[in-house]
């Protein structure tokens, strides 16, 4: 993800940082995403600047993404404040994962979350308190061919 989702000048702290990722090292929402009974990722909080992030080891690619985030967002952040992922304007897969989650919740930018250009990427926040819209709560998934991937 060097030169996608961090600059080159991070990469010697993301091989002390990667083992921290999806424990209680920072407190906060997180999971471990299990395909087939294995570990294909997380959800949680970056180690060192906070931001909610997700990793999926790339035989798991394929629209689990954008269901994890989903399930994730709808069912582990009762309580939880506002909190933002970062999207870098070279990594377009993660925010098309984000977007499908999004949907998938019946979320709405300025409702349910706020996205800021910044110069390497974007900052999409998702406020406290968003709730899966009403007729989206009892839906079942998607089926991730129906939705263009």
């Amino acid at each position: 993800m060097a030169g996608v989702q961090y600059h080159w000048i991070e990469l010697p702290l993301q091989l002390v940082i990667a083992p921290t990722r999806g424990t209680g090292v920072r407190r906060g929402p997180r999971c471990i995403i299990e395909v087939d009974g294995r570990r294909a990722g997380y959800i949680g909080r970056n180690p060192l600047s906070g931001n909610l992030e997700y990793f999926l080891k790339p035989w798991a690619r394929g629209g689990v993404g954008s269901r994890a985030i989903a399930a994730f967002l709808r069912d582990h952040r009762a309580g939880d404040r506002s909190r933002a992922f970062f999207i870098s304007w070279s990594n377009p897969r993660s925010r098309r994962a984000l977007d499908l989650a999004f949907d998938e919740l019946g979320w709405s930018e300025g409702e349910d979350l706020i996205t800021r250009n910044a110069r390497a990427g974007q900052r999409i926040t998702v406020r406290a308190g968003s709730r899966p819209h009403p007729t989206m709560r009892d839906r079942p998934s998607v089926p991730i061919a129906e939705k263009g991937l």
